[in-house]
Parts: C-alpha cells; sequence; structure tokens
C-alpha cells in the first residue's frame, strides 16, 4: 500500500491538494501536515512514498530544510519530491529543481497528469525499497547462523574487535561468556544429526529470551555459543549465566530426547578497567573455565581467574583450586 504526505500552511490549498491527490488513485493512504516540523514527525512514524509540498516562491528556508533533513537519512533519501506551486512559471520549476523537486505543477494540473507524471516517480521508490529489502536481507544472511538464528562466527570476531577496542577507549570493562552443550555429541551419535539441531535451537532460544538487546550472542562453533557483554563485569556476567543454565534444563528437550538432562557448561571471562583488555586473551580464559567447570562435573557456570600459587613447606609451588573458576 502506498503512502502520500502533503505539506501546505493554507487550509484551501491544502484542500485542494488532498482533492488532487486522492483523485489519482495512486495513494490509499494520505496524511497532511502544515509545515517540515510535523512532516518529519509523520517520517519517522509511517513510511511514505511521496512528497507533495505546497511552495510559496521564493520563500527558501522551509524548503531547504525540509530536502536537507531528507537527504541525511538512508530511508528517506529516495522519497520523491513533488511541488505545488501558483506560480507555475519555467524559471520557478526550475529553481523547484535545483532545490530537490522531482517534478513541478500548477495548481492547475489535472488529476490524470498528476497521475501520469506522479507514477514513474512512485515505481521508481518502489524499486529502490525492495532492493534495499533485498540487501538488507543479503546483509542480515551474511551475519546470521541460519540454524539458530543467533549471529555467527565471523560477526562474533568482528564485533568482539570493535567493541573491545571501544571499551579500551572508554576504559569500560568487556566479559565473553562461553556456552557448551554438556551431551551433545552423545545425543547425536544415539538419535541423529536432526536431534542434534533441536538441541541446538532449544539452547539458541533460551539464549535469545534471556540476553538484553545490548548483547552480542552468536553460535561460536558446532556446540558451542558465545555471547559479547559489553559494559558488563564479571560478576554481572555471572547471574545472567545462571539463569540461562537453569532455563535450559528446565525446558528440557523433547522426545525422544527427554530421557537426557539437557545442560551446559559456562565459561566467563571478564576485563578489568586497571589490568586492560585482550580481546582474544579472554576467549581463551573462557574456554579455560569451561574446561574447569566439566572437570567438577559439567552444568556450572564459572568465573576464569589466575590460579593462586603458594609455597608449601617444602618450598615447592602449589595451585589452589578456586571454587569460581580457577583454571
Amino acid at each position: 500500500m502506498s503512502a502520500a504526505l502533503i505539506i501546505s500552511h493554507h487550509h484551501e490549498s491544502r484542500n485542494h491538494l488532498l482533492q488532487l491527490v486522492e483523485c489519482t488513485k495512486l495513494f490509499p493512504e494520505i496524511h497532511c501536515v502544515r509545515n517540515s516540523k510535523g512532516a518529519l514527525n509523520i517520517l519517522d512514524e509511517k513510511q511514505i512514498d511521496v512528497i507533495f509540498y505546497d511552495w510559496q516562491p521564493p520563500e527558501l528556508g522551509e524548503i531547504n530544510e525540509l530536502v536537507g533533513q531528507i537527504n541525511k537519512r538512508d530511508d528517506w533519501y529516495d522519497i520523491p519530491l513533488i511541488v505545488f506551486t501558483a506560480r507555475k512559471k519555467k524559471d520557478v520549476e526550475l529553481l523547484a529543481l535545483q532545490l530537490g523537486a522531482s517534478d513541478c505543477f500548477g495548481y492547475g494540473v489535472s488529476s490524470k497528469e498528476l497521475s501520469v507524471r506522479t507514477y514513474p516517480h512512485l515505481s521508481h521508490k518502489k524499486r529502490t525499497d525492495s532492493l534495499r529489502e533485498e540487501n538488507r536481507q543479503l546483509a542480515k544472511l551474511a551475519i546470521t547462523d541460519r540454524l539458530t538464528g543467533l549471529y555467527n562466527r565471523s560477526y562474533f570476531d568482528l564485533m568482539l574487535e570493535f567493541e573491545g577496542a571501544r571499551c579500551r577507549r572508554q576504559k569500560n570493562v568487556l566479559s565473553i561468556m562461553l556456552l557448551a552443550i554438556d551431551p551433545f555429541d552423545m545425543v547425536v551419535t544415539r538419535f541423529g544429526p536432526a536431534a542434534g539441531d533441536n538441541l541446538l535451537c532449544l539452547v539458541a532460544e533460551v539464549i535469545h529470551s534471556s540476553t538484553r538487546q545490548v548483547d552480542i550472542a552468536c553460535r561460536f562453533s558446532h556446540a558451542e555459543f558465545a555471547i559479547i557483554l559489553a559494559d558488563t563485569s564479571s560478576p554481572e556476567s555471572y547471574r545472567l549465566a545462571e539463569r540461562i543454565r537453569k532455563e535450559v534444563v528446565l525446558r528440557g528437550p523433547k522426545p525422544p530426547l527427554s530421557s537426557f538432562q539437557t545442560t551446559v557448561s559456562i565459561g566467563i571471562s571478564g576485563s578489568l578497567i586497571e589490568s586492560g583488555l585482550d580481546a582474544t586473551r579472554l576467549v581463551a580464559e573462557a574456554f579455560c573455565a569451561i574446561e574447569t567447570g566439566k572437570r567438577h562435573g559439567a552444568n556450572r557456570t564459572e568465573i576464569f581467574c589466575q590460579a593462586t600459587r603458594v609455597k608449601s613447606t617444602d618450598g615447592q609451588l602449589i595451585d589452589l583450586d578456586h571454587p569460581q573458576g580457577c583454571a
């Protein structure tokens, strides 16, 4: 469905333009506003395909402001601007085109002529919108794991570098959470790849419903997931990880997998402002925390920390087993 926007200060000319535009039968939806400020509000709220502007030359301020605002936004840039003016002269028409109008009419134009001359602009706008949507979908596919709907590993690597650089500049913390499905290989061996896919989707759904919009949740590898938690400390990440871990157990798989308890092992690594931020190191540390959790029986959340090393009475170094994931 196509929508038009009419901008006119004057009640009579606005009604005249509304009648003309309605008679073209191109626009089931028509909005009317008094000025460019009102137009920008409508553009923010509605999908507009053509703007009809009632221009009173030699006034230039408002039309320049409107064109300038439209050109700033990619989603507005291709909206045709069709100008109406009482002074339909060649110099006025040329000036309107120079200012950024797609076409210029006098008030005496017939609805048929308006329809014929507006239709190519409308068709071009629709084609452009279609191409933009196709490009958006292609871009989304390029960064999305098709099975789970989460971001893929390539996007994770890119955003980890981006968020790492941002947090370094702003001296903020950054946490990485890695999740590994504990019985995954056994499920695939016994029930086949389709059952494994169902298990992956179940865990992905829990992650998606549990994370914030600002968190970056990805499928990291075959049976592992990763979440980038910018501006989030390790203790804050731990609370989120525990919600996810418990929710995975609660939802559980459907038959024939219901004989298995689905669990995840989660490893967390976080940066400290005073010690700087190394994104690659965070991933390695989170993996190390997962392995620590598995050594303690899996279905655990572990926060990575450096092993505390003390000397025994005979002078030998001893690694103390830390309950929060010393690895």
